[in-house]
């Protein structure tokens, strides 16, 4: 069973004050039914909805979606990290919502403390939630440190950190996030290459990003996900579902885990 382990649905949200801030604008639906037919015409049985930026920490969307098909569905959900009352709505969203991660973006300038909260961080250890990270280069030393001091959770990277292609995985920015395959409870997502590459699809320029980051980290902690919708302007489904592919040096059983057995014994446990 192939699991898609990072796509967003939506519903259409006039107030947002950005529209074209992203692949994919807000103003319109992007509603299950249409994740559901891709997902359906590729053979991929599960998905990890990953709560967009749009709602805020409004997680109702995912939430039910997962809690109805919870098979086929699981929910990572968002808290603003800034507020004291972030661990206990986590709580809630996991508690009684049935959420199965929760997701920090420190990506965005809002949002850069949000290693900070220790006491959202303690309350994720307790609850037991895979935390994932929108990350760039720049926070992986706060990665690192989270990772050293709460080394029963899993933190999964996403999109790689969006490493620079023309940098050039030598770069010391690039050798920095290497660095993380040292310690054991972090994972990264070979995603959204779409979102850093400087080149169109296969982009070939990520090649020797991808072959570095396998090496370290090898397949068992590497998820693969679309990063639905964003990835239909960007690349098409399909090929983003065969990009690894193209990697002669993955065997069948690396392909597996990569595309499925690795996110399904993090979120299907």
């Amino acid at each position: 069973m192939i699991v898609d382990a990072h796509v967003h649905i939506w519903k259409q949200d006039l107030r947002f004050p950005n529209p074209s801030a992203t692949f994919m604008s807000p103003t319109s639906d992007i509603p299950l039914e249409l994740l559901s037919r891709y997902m359906d015409e590729h053979g991929v049985g599960r998905a990890v909805l990953v709560q967009p930026m749009y709602p805020g920490e409004d997680n109702s969307l995912i939430a039910d979606t997962a809690r109805a098909q919870p098979e086929r569905y699981a929910a990572v959900c968002v808290v603003d990290p800034r507020t004291p009352e972030a661990p206990d709505r986590l709580e809630h969203w996991v508690k009684e919502r049935g959420c199965r991660g929760m997701r920090l973006r420190p990506a965005f300038a809002a949002e850069s403390m949000a290693f900070e909260n220790d006491a959202l961080w303690e309350r994720c250890r307790k609850l037991g939630v895979v935390v994932s990270v929108l990350a760039r280069m720049e926070h992986v030393a706060a990665i690192a440190r989270r990772a050293e001091r709460f080394p029963e959770l899993s933190i999964v990277v996403d999109h790689l950190a969006h490493p620079d292609p023309a940098a050039g995985p030598g770069s010391p920015a690039f050798l920095a996030f290497l660095a993380l395959a040292d310690l054991p409870n972090v994972l990264v997502k070979p995603t959204g290459f779409h979102n850093f590459s400087k080149r169109p699809y296969p982009h070939e320029d990520c090649d020797p990003i991808f072959a570095l980051v396998l090496d370290r980290f090898g397949p068992d902690r590497m998820i693969w996900g679309s990063d639905f919708p964003h990835v239909l302007i960007k690349a098409g489904y399909g090929p983003a579902l065969r990009h690894f592919e193209r990697y002669s040096y993955l065997s069948a059983a690396d392909r597996e885990r990569i595309l499925s057995k690795n996110a399904e014994r993090l979120y299907w446990r």
